[in-house]
């Protein structure tokens, strides 16, 4: 081969590699050519047609998860350290401990954060719902409008 060429294969080591390939793949008797079924068309033109039944789809839930995981975090610093790893088992178990772990960090942070800071938890709250506001405004919103 020569070289500035981008190694791409000329015309004839493109022939040579095709026949070697058809040569290899004879030994299985392959390809095997086999004509389409005689319904083929009429088949795609009926699936076609009939569009799927609507499926729930799972991916509208993701604003519900990190709800459930403020809840779950929220019940483990204010009220019990234990029970939110005992729902993935126990604290002997990797998840529940992985749980209980995470609380008890974000526990004297939680405190220190309510002792310096407490005052922009309304703000806080506000700048939530201001743009759970906006994302529905432009989620309602036709495309050609949001342009």
């Amino acid at each position: 081969m020569e070289h500035g060429r981008d190694d791409e294969l000329t015309d004839a080591e493109l022939a040579a590699a095709e026949a070697e390939l058809r040569m290899l793949l004879a030994r299985w008797g392959e390809p095997q050519m086999v004509s389409p079924p005689a319904d083929l068309s009429a088949r795609i033109v009926r699936r076609l047609s009939n569009p799927p039944p609507k499926r729930w789809r799972w991916y509208r839930l993701w604003p519900v998860v990190p709800f459930l995981l403020v809840l779950l975090g929220m019940w483990g610093l204010l009220i019990d350290s234990d029970a939110p790893a005992a729902l993935f088992g126990d604290p002997e178990t990797g998840v529940g401990r992985l749980v209980l772990t995470l609380i008890l960090i974000a526990k004297p942070l939680w405190y220190l954060w309510l002792a310096a800071a407490w005052w922009l938890l309304p703000g806080l709250l506000l700048l939530l719902s201001v743009g759970w506001m906006w994302w529905r405004l432009i989620a309602d919103a036709p495309l050609a409008e949001v342009s």
